[in-house]
């Protein structure tokens, strides 16, 4: 559906682990996410005032029985970006600003 931002684990019977992603499809508003499971096709509407951490984990305890370390990491790719474009975004409004100080 979209970039993978956040995951959650975590882990059910027999020590398999169980996760649920939230991905970012960039194609809509820029902040709308979705919940989807990687082991099966849930991806519940987000029409909900439900947190969206209470969701992932009550789907993994639920249909998984993963009950077990419930955990959450970010993407590593997504936050190096976020680390690049934060600095970059900085120098750019510094600049107008000082450009237009000048006219």
């Amino acid at each position: 559906m979209g970039a993978a931002i956040r995951h959650f684990t975590a882990t059910g019977p027999g020590g398999q682990v169980f996760t649920v992603n939230i991905e970012r499809d960039f194609r809509y508003d820029p902040y709308r996410d979705f919940l989807v499971c990687a082991h099966c096709d849930w991806s519940p509407s987000l029409l909900t005032t439900r947190k969206i951490i209470d969701m992932a984990g009550e789907h993994l305890a639920t249909a998984h029985g993963a009950d077990r370390g419930l955990a959450q990491q970010e993407n590593e790719s997504f936050r190096k970006a976020r680390w690049v474009m934060l600095p970059l975004c900085a120098v750019l409004v510094i600049g107008l600003l000082a450009y237009y100080a000048q006219s």
